[in-house]
């Protein structure tokens, strides 16, 4: 089994989830971080690599240690696109010497499906917001090159269990406004996973997984309006999206997508079974 893991975003809400993961089903796990200081927030038994994916140049080469590369950093920069592209290119040039092939689990997301009048699932045509048609590209890119098996996993809007199952920008607009804010945007549904759930997806994909497929990782869809009403005893503010763009940035865009997201694929082929599911 592939058990040698290397995990972008580590210390990220999904990355932590995925690191606990591994762990308990005794992967050897080493975790890119960014800092000493970052890197003693894992469990001992991580091994870190202290990187950037910004200067890939200074640490890529410990990639000829592992069977793995989990990626779910982003830095969430104008230019993270770029940065991404440029850490592709260098695990890809890095793959190229390998005597055996290296997995990539690529991580995307359901805003790279856009808006779409039925049912999401891998086959449908993406029709990505515009901060996030890198994804789609650089992923597209790495599947061409040699030496590579890549999977890709879609989440939903991922959440957590200690957050009321809200994401994190309802907790900032609740601080921001005094109470639970919401897009002004009729029967507004978001598709959510809870990090845990989504953690046992990537798990499933390395050991169950197929090369050059994508999974969607979705546990359940929740009207905008009631998962905003849980986190305070008072109404729930409707704001134009263009005010959370304007707030956020562009990339906030995705909160006001229309997307019902199936995720038979995960539970029919790898057996993926949410256990968070919110209510």
């Amino acid at each position: 089994m592939d058990n040698r893991v290397l995990i972008t975003g580590a210390t990220g809400s999904i990355g932590s989830a995925v690191v606990a993961e591994l762990l308990v089903h005794q992967y050897r796990l080493t975790a890119l971080c960014r800092s000493a200081k970052s890197a003693s927030s894992l469990p001992d038994n991580v091994s870190t690599l202290i990187g950037d994916i910004n200067a890939p140049e200074n640490w890529v080469d410990a990639l000829s240690e592992v069977d793995v590369l989990i990626h779910t950093a982003c830095g969430f920069g104008d230019d993270m696109g770029d940065v991404d592209l440029r850490l592709m290119k260098a695990v890809g040039n890095a793959a190229a010497t390998r005597t055996e092939p290296l997995l990539i689990v690529y991580t995307t997301g359901c805003w790279t499906f856009g808006s779409q009048p039925s049912q999401i699932n891998e086959q449908s045509q993406p029709q990505s917001i515009r901060d996030f048609q890198w994804m789609l590209d650089n992923s597209t890119w790495l599947a061409t090159q040699p030496n590579i098996r890549l999977r890709r996993i879609s989440p939903a809007n991922v959440v957590s269990e200690a957050q009321q199952f809200a994401m994190p920008i309802l907790h900032w607009e609740l601080e921001r406004h005094g109470q639970p804010t919401i897009p002004d945007i009729e029967n507004l549904s978001w598709p959510i996973v809870e990090r845990r759930d989504l953690a046992r997806l990537y798990r499933l994909v390395i050991e169950r997984g197929q090369d050059g497929e994508e999974y969607i990782g979705c546990a359940l869809h929740i009207p905008a309006v009631t998962l905003a009403g849980r986190l305070a005893d008072k109404a729930v503010k409707r704001v134009p999206i263009s005010d959370w763009l304007a707030t956020y940035g562009t990339w906030t865009e995705g909160y006001g997508l229309h997307q019902q997201l199936c995720s038979e694929k995960a539970r029919t082929n790898l057996g993926w079974q949410p256990e968070f599911l919110g209510t």
